[in-house]
C-alpha cells in the first residue's frame, strides 16, 4: 500500500501545501526536496511489464500548478508509456469520469501527448500546448517534474484548468497501478506569488568576456522574410563567437557575409568562418582556428587566440543525431569524447596545452536513452572497444560541467519549441569547469518579454520564433 502523508477528510486525501515560488522545470530535482511528497511507496510492487508508481509531489504558485513522479524504471516521458493523469477540475466527484474515486473531467497520457476535456456532453482533445505544459527531463528517466499553467486554455477559448480545489489520481493504463491508491487526492491550491525571475539584461558582466551564440538556425537563415529578425536578435546579443547548427545552405564565407552586418567589431579585427560536420556546423569567429574536426554531425574548432602559438579554447560544436537514432547518437557521443580523451592525451593526434578550456555547446539532441548525456558529461563512453576507455573528461578528472542556461521570463530551461511533442532541453553546455569561469548565460526567447525590454533592444516579440524551433543559448566565457 503507498504510504500517504495527507489528513484523510471523507473518502478523499486533502492537502493543501505551501507554495515553492522558486520550483524551476530543469530536469534536476534537487528543489525538491524541500516539499514533503504527497505519496511515497515504499514498498514498491511492480507489475511484469507495467510501471510502479512510487512518488508523487505537488506545489503550485500563481502561474504554474507543479509535479513530481517518481517510478521503478527509466522510462521515455513522452513515449513507450501510458501513465495518465486525471483531474476533477469542479471538485465534484459525481460529475465527470469515475475513476479512483473522483469524477474527472480532464485527462492527459503523457506517453501519448495528448488528452481530453469533458465539456457537458461534448469531449474536446487536448494537446500539451492546451495546458500550458512544460516537463523534464527529455531523456530516459525515472524521475520527472512538469508544470501546468493556470491560464491554459483548450480550443475555443475553455480554460482548462481553474484556480480553486481540484482532484486528481494518476494511473499507470498499462499494469493499472494508480496514485494514490485508496480514493482520490484533493489540493487546495495555495496561489502565492512567484518570486520575481532576474532583471531581464543582455549584456556582459564584464566587457572582456568572450561570448557565445549558440544557434541551431534550422535551415531559416537565408529566408528573405527573416532576415529583419536575424539581424535584431543578433545586434541584441552581439556575440564575439556565432556557432550555428543545420545551416545548410551557403558556403561559410557566404554565411559571414550576409550575417557580418548584425554582428559586433571583431575582437581581432578580423572574421575567420568555418564550416564542417555532417549536420552543417559552422563557426563565424574573431580568431583562427588551427584545426577544424569533424565528429560525424558535430565538429570541434581549436580556436587560436591572440599571443599564443597554441590552441586557447577547444569549441566542439555539437549537432547530434535527432530523434530516434538512439544507436547513432550514442556513437557519436563516443567519438567525441574519444576526441577529448585525444586533446588531452600527450603526444595525441593535436598538441592541446593543459588546462585549456574545453566547451560543448549545440543542439545535443537529447531525447532517448539517457546513457549519451552520461557520456558527454562523465565520460562513460559505451563502445569501450572502438574508442577507448571510459574517462572522466574534465582536466582534473571529474566530469564536465552541465550549466543548464535558464529563460529570463520563466522558471525553465527548456531549448526546443514545436509540435507534436513538449517543450525540451536539447541543446546544451558541457564544460571543463576546473579551468574555465562562465559569466552570464541564458536561453534566448523574445516572446513574453516586457515591452520595455522590447523597445530597449530593437526586438519585436516575434523576432525568436521567427529565427528557431531551437532558441538561442548566449554564454560569456572568462578566459584568462
Amino acid at each position: 500500500m503507498k504510504s500517504v502523508h495527507l489528513l484523510l477528510l471523507l473518502f478523499c486525501q486533502s492537502v493543501s501545501l505551501m507554495a515553492q515560488s522558486e520550483l524551476a522545470i530543469d530536469g534536476r530535482f534537487e528543489d525538491w526536496a524541500a516539499i514533503p511528497l504527497i505519496v511515497d511507496d515504499s514498498k514498491p510492487e511492480a507489475v511484469q511489464g507495467a510501471i510502479d508508481l512510487l512518488q508523487l509531489g505537488i506545489a503550485d504558485n500563481d502561474e504554474y500548478l507543479h509535479f513530481y513522479l517518481k517510478v521503478d524504471q527509466e522510462i521515455l516521458w513522452q513515449g513507450e508509456n501510458r501513465i495518465t493523469i486525471y483531474l476533477d477540475t469542479d471538485d465534484d466527484p459525481s460529475t465527470g469520469e469515475e475513476i479512483g474515486g473522483i469524477g474527472a473531467d480532464l485527462s492527459f497520457t503523457f506517453g501519448e501527448r495528448r488528452g481530453q476535456l469533458l465539456e457537458g456532453k461534448d469531449t474536446l482533445a487536448l494537446e500539451f500546448q492546451h495546458l500550458g505544459l512544460v516537463g523534464a527531463p527529455s531523456t530516459t528517466s525515472a524521475h520527472f517534474e512538469w508544470a501546468f499553467s493556470w491560464g491554459a486554455k483548450a480550443e475555443g477559448g475553455q480554460m482548462t484548468l481553474p484556480k480553486k480545489p481540484f482532484r486528481l489520481v494518476i494511473v499507470d493504463e498499462v499494469g493499472g497501478d494508480m496514485l494514490p491508491d485508496e480514493d482520490g487526492l484533493r489540493y487546495i491550491p495555495t496561489l502565492k506569488s512567484r518570486s520575481p525571475l532576474p532583471e531581464v539584461t543582455f549584456e556582459r558582466q564584464d566587457s572582456n568576456h568572450l561570448r557565445l551564440l549558440s544557434h541551431n538556425v534550422n535551415r531559416r537563415h537565408f529566408h528573405p522574410e527573416k532576415k529583419d529578425a536575424f539581424t535584431r536578435v543578433y545586434q541584441a546579443l552581439s556575440p564575439d563567437l556565432l556557432l550555428l547548427q543545420e545551416a545548410y545552405k551557403g558556403s561559410a564565407d557566404e554565411i559571414l557575409e550576409y550575417f557580418q552586418p548584425a554582428l559586433p567589431p571583431s575582437r581581432s579585427g578580423n572574421w575567420y568562418a568555418y564550416r564542417s560536420g555532417a549536420e552543417a556546423t559552422v563557426l563565424l569567429s574573431p580568431y583562427p582556428a588551427k584545426a577544424v574536426v569533424p565528429l560525424g554531425n558535430s565538429a570541434a574548432y581549436l580556436l587560436q587566440l591572440p599571443g599564443h602559438k597554441e590552441p586557447q579554447l577547444a569549441l566542439i560544436a555539437l549537432s547530434m543525431p535527432c530523434c530516434r537514432q538512439d544507436s547513432a547518437r550514442q556513437a557519436e557521443a563516443d567519438q567525441i569524447l574519444a576526441f577529448i580523451r585525444d586533446l588531452q592525451t600527450p603526444g595525441g593526434t593535436f598538441n592541446l596545452p593543459k588546462g585549456t578550456p574545453i566547451m560543448l555547446a549545440g543542439d545535443a539532441n537529447l531525447v532517448g536513452l539517457k546513457r549519451q548525456y552520461h557520456t558527454l558529461l562523465e565520460g562513460s563512453i559505451q563502445d569501450e572497444t572502438t574508442y577507448g576507455k571510459a574517462f572522466s573528461p574534465d582536466w582534473d578528472s571529474t566530469p564536465l560541467k552541465d550549466l543548464h542556461p535558464p529563460h529570463f521570463q520563466r522558471p525553465h530551461t527548456y531549448t526546443w519549441r514545436g509540435n507534436g511533442f513538449f517543450p525540451g532541453r536539447l541543446d546544451y553546455v558541457f564544460y571543463t569547469d576546473s579551468v574555465l569561469k562562465i559569466g552570464h548565460h541564458f536561453v534566448f526567447d523574445t516572446v513574453g518579454l516586457p515591452k520595455a525590454t522590447l523597445e530597449k533592444y530593437n526586438l519585436q516579440e516575434m523576432d525568436a520564433p521567427n529565427t528557431y524551433k531551437h532558441m538561442p543559448l548566449v554564454v560569456d566565457m572568462v578566459l584568462e
